[in-house]
């Protein structure tokens, strides 16, 4: 009787065969993304909740190609990815065993209470093995970088040092430590940093957020042999660094830093006088930041290039900010500040080696300087209304500066931060391929910051 009205209902003009779905018992369904190994999925959610400034203190390279997100969820942001690995870590064994690691590889110490926190998690996760109590597991394994604040209540007191250092020996595996320090620090503590990481750290971000004025009182402990006790460091961020008192520094031996290549600088004095003094033989990029207010010391920044510049072959000068840690163009309100020359760093002799070079279009345009090596100029704060033809603006003016003449290797101009098709102005295309078709006569690419080179078809 069954199978008879299954044939009438088959014949039935208002029955859709796929409207009903009868399992066969004879195949087994499988979860296919059960499957995928613990390497693939270690990928993926790396990949789902990467933040730039969690993984490296590196600047974003001004020549790396931007993307239009069309996603307003696409982009991650640290609360948004911590969220996620939080989540990732609660949804099966599995998962937690490979997201665990990912929760842990960055670790931000805001206040002392998240310091006890922290350091509490640290001591549980420690499992002891065999007989001699030696830790075999620890989730301090994992990080690779810790990030301390000192701006909370309490954190000038010295429990709170004792408990971040604390913290830190349960981190052997630290790579990048990044510290902005309110007050003033012991001696014991520093020499207990240099004791842990002193081999084995690679990036360092030293902040000091005080005034940065030239008074004794002012100063702080930290001197150039304190950086030169990091012996396998990459990457130096001295842009908000104090230090010691200046004078002190041709008194003391030369520190030596045989592995810096990168270095992150403002145009504070402290700051270029402390790069001065370090030895760093490696040295190749440079990313200098401009502060609103005050001057540019120009003599310090040539008495940098004179012991550095030759070494030199990345030099990014950002757009000047109120906040130094911003990596954002604000090209309003910027015309009036104090802007480092570019010339400085073209000038004959300052970088013989330089090949890429970037700066804003607010900063003066270079004159007659002759570089023969530099391959790529970056230029920053471009607009769209600045780049008509017919209008005098300055970034007409340092487009118009860049010749084979001045440039002989010159391959490629971009505009770094500037995408063609996510400006509002409907004739931004034909503009930009009117400089385009004039440097393809000069022989050289003309780029917009998503690495296009625009042309009609």
């Amino acid at each position: 009787m069954f199978a008879l009205a299954r044939l009438c209902l088959s014949f039935s003009p208002y029955h859709c065969p796929l409207a009903t779905f009868t399992p066969n018992p004879s195949v087994k369904l499988r979860n296919s993304t059960l499957q995928l190994p613990p390497e693939l999925w270690f990928e993926i959610f790396q990949f789902a909740t990467y933040i730039h400034r969690e993984a490296t203190i590196v600047p974003l390279d001004p020549f790396a190609r931007k993307r239009i997100s069309t996603n307003v969820m696409a982009t991650n942001c640290p609360l948004l990815a911590l969220s996620t690995r939080i989540s990732l870590v609660s949804v099966c064994h599995m998962w937690r065993d490979i997201a665990l690691p990912l929760l842990y590889r960055y670790v931000a110490i805001r206040s002392p209470s998240r310091a006890n926190a922290l350091l509490h998690v640290l001591r549980s996760s420690c499992r002891p093995s065999g007989g001699n109590g030696a830790a075999s597991h620890c989730y301090g394994h994992w990080t690779r970088h810790i990030e301390i604040y000192t701006h909370a209540r309490g954190a000038q007191s010295l429990q709170y040092l004792q408990t971040l250092f604390q913290v830190l020996r349960f981190c052997p595996n630290l790579r990048v430590l990044t510290g902005a320090w309110n007050h003033d620090l012991p001696p014991e503590f520093l020499n207990g940093i240099s004791r842990l990481f002193g081999q084995s750290l690679e990036h360092l971000s030293w902040n000091e957020p005080r005034s940065h004025s030239t008074e004794l009182e002012d100063n702080t402990i930290v001197s150039a042999r304190f950086f030169g006790t990091f012996r396998n460091l990459r990457v130096l961020d001295l842009r908000n660094v104090i230090g010691s008192d200046p004078e002190q520094y041709e008194k003391d031996p030369p520190s030596l830093m045989p592995a810096v290549q990168d270095l992150i600088l403002s145009t504070h004095s402290r700051s270029l006088k402390m790069a001065t003094v370090l030895l760093l033989p490696s040295l190749r990029n440079v990313t200098l930041r401009t502060l609103v207010h005050g001057s540019v010391p120009s003599d310090l920044v040539k008495a940098f290039l004179k012991v550095h510049g030759a070494s030199l072959a990345n030099v990014d000068l950002p757009c000047p900010t109120q906040d130094l840690d911003s990596d954002l163009d604000y090209t309003s309100s910027r015309h009036r500040v104090d802007h480092i020359n570019p010339d400085l760093f073209l000038e004959s002799g300052a970088c013989p080696n330089l090949l890429s070079f970037s700066y804003p279009v607010t900063s003066p345009a270079p004159s007659i300087s002759v570089h023969n090596t530099l391959r790529r100029i970056g230029l920053r704060a471009v607009r769209a209304d600045a780049l008509y033809p017919d209008k005098g603006t300055e970034t007409k003016a340092h487009l118009l500066a860049i010749t084979p003449a001045r440039f002989p290797s010159l391959e490629t101009v971009c505009t770094v931060g500037f995408l063609v098709e996510a400006d509002m102005d409907s004739l931004v295309r034909d503009v930009f391929i009117w400089w385009v078709e004039r440097f393809e006569k000069l022989g050289i690419d003309f780029l917009d910051g998503e690495g296009v080179l625009w042309t009609y078809y």
